[in-house]
């Protein structure tokens, strides 16, 4: 069991929105000579005939931008953990094109993994379910609190906005260990201890639904400070195993959301298409708004989302881990599963994942 941590996080991962004169502070932005080697990289795979799953770094070898690519990932694990940039000009590309492009920048930060039992590694972000309170939350159009992905590095791409809403949402969860050591000190112990958690039905061969081991909120090891938190996945195991949080610890987690959702420390914009967002999931939450648009296979919200596993390893306690390894096992002859309990009240407290 990990000890709370209660000195203040002094990093630059450890920021506010308010922090931030406007989203320019945290932009990176491509120039012709960027789209001119993506170009010419995608070029070197189109004629090789690579699909996307072939692609490896040394199929995306950009020379003459690698040292700009090298900054923007030592932002994404070193610095302020969150990274924009804008942008590739999607218009002037088939989706294919796009695609392998987009995953081609991804290998210069790290490994694709799988981020459902269909083992899809680069995962589209689209209105399925609609408003269905059991679908996965990237196939659906409900809004979302913030929390984490199973990976180290989440990577997103705007193909198309919604109709109206769909506005996305970030907080640094070291800003928020700050924001309740300074208010609320004694609630970090049961954020340091953790909680169990629902697998949502894409557990492993030999896995259970829920996590035999307490899932910590927030952990830390050699003096860096972690997260891995999905409330409603808490929720929903607590409704699973048939047993109450307690209201001490109901408390913690309650406070931690109101802390991440302050107006101060939560960042919302729209992301036009073409833009690109690079987030550091242990130290950065996310979310979006809720919705409305026309599903179609040409119309509607839609995004492009890696789930990386970062080339430095970061030192983290193990138990942060909800599978047995990052990113969701694929399985044969498995399809995208469905909560099959009462999933009202859990999604009230912010089910699921971007």
């Amino acid at each position: 069991m990990g000890q709370a941590y209660l000195e203040p996080v002094e990093h630059p991962a450890a920021w506010k929105a308010s922090d931030f004169a406007s989203l320019d502070d945290i932009t990176v932005r491509f120039d012709q000579r960027h789209i001119d080697a993506f170009e010419e990289a995608w070029q070197a795979i189109d004629g090789a005939g690579l699909t996307l799953d072939q692609v490896e770094r040394e199929n995306f070898e950009v020379p003459a931008i690698a040292d700009d690519l090298a900054d923007i990932y030592r932002e994404i694990v070193d610095g302020r953990g969150l990274v924009l940039i804008d942008r590739l000009p999607i218009e002037d590309w088939p989706l294919a094109k796009t695609e392998i492009i987009y995953w081609g920048i991804g290998t210069h930060f790290g490994t694709g993994v799988s981020q459902s039992v269909m083992g899809d590694r680069l995962g589209h972000v689209v209105n399925i379910g609609g408003k269905d309170p059991k679908e996965r939350a990237y196939r659906n159009s409900m809004p979302l609190t913030l929390h984490t992905d199973g990976c180290g590095i989440l990577g997103m791409l705007s193909i198309r906005p919604a109709d109206e809403g769909g506005l996305s949402q970030y907080a640094s969860a070291l800003a928020v260990h700050n924001e309740i050591l300074t208010a609320r000190p004694d609630l970090l112990e049961p954020l340091y201890r953790g909680f169990r958690y629902h697998r949502f039905g894409e557990q492993g061969p030999g896995e259970d639904p829920v996590t035999p081991h307490e899932v910590p909120v927030l952990c830390q090891r050699d003096g860096v400070v972690s997260t891995r938190y999905i409330a409603g996945y808490i929720y929903m195991a607590y409704e699973e195993l048939g047993e109450e949080i307690g209201a001490f610890e109901r408390e913690a987690l309650e406070f931690f959301d109101e802390t991440a959702q302050r107006d101060d420390m939560k960042l919302e914009f729209m992301m036009p298409p073409g833009q690109i967002c690079f987030a550091n999931n242990y130290t950065v939450l996310h979310a979006r708004t809720g919705f409305e648009d026309r599903p179609g296979p040409d119309t509607g919200r839609m995004l492009l989302r890696l789930w990386l596993t970062a080339h430095d390893r970061r030192p983290i306690d193990p138990r942060i881990e909800i599978y047995r390894s990052q990113g969701i096992k694929k399985q044969e002859n498995r399809e995208n599963t469905r909560y099959a309990g009462d999933a009202t009240d859990v999604l009230e407290r912010g089910v699921l994942r971007y």
